[in-house]
């Protein structure tokens, strides 16, 4: 991650990739999507992050390009087939998996070659944003693993 840009670095424990973003939900919607995401079915895999970039005019800096793209985009559709029964309305935009590393840089960003960042895929997870002091913290309330054919309840960390 670049240095020296005097913005927020997002805490290891909130790293995450966002496949579907759902925001607020209530009781019964958040329950039907969890049991609808069981649907989905996937092998393991793994892509490597291999860029920076920015988005909102500099204020927040991501780390992306990925590479291969076609697994984790396929997993990105799956998931959103399986939710819109529940009335989820996939984003109009393009998927453009990205993993944020600091919110409102101060100093000009480097956005130069970086040492690409390998992402091993075993499991994707629904989480609950929570508020706290200095922004949120996520919460992992089921996860879904690959292979295995089954979601477990609970915590666990997030890759």
């Amino acid at each position: 991650m670049p240095s020296g840009h005097g913005g927020r670095p997002v805490a290891r424990d909130n790293l995450h990739l966002t496949l579907a973003f759902i925001g607020a939900a209530d009781t019964a919607y958040a329950e039907c999507l969890a049991e609808a995401a069981q649907a989905v079915r996937f092998e393991p895999f793994a892509f490597e992050l291999q860029g920076l970039g920015c988005f909102g005019n500099g204020k927040v800096l991501w780390l992306g390009n990925v590479k291969p793209r076609e697994p984790l985009e396929r997993l990105a559709q799956d998931l959103s087939a399986v939710l819109q029964p529940c009335g989820f309305e996939p984003e109009a935009r393009p998927f453009c998996p990205h993993v944020t590393v600091v919110r409102k840089p101060k100093a000009p960003l480097n956005l130069g070659p970086i040492e690409p960042v390998l992402w091993e895929v075993e499991r994707f997870c629904l989480v609950s944003s929570i508020p706290a002091q200095g922004g949120v913290k996520y919460e992992v309330v089921r996860s879904y693993c690959a292979a295995k054919d089954h979601a477990r309840s609970g915590t666990g960390d997030l890759p």
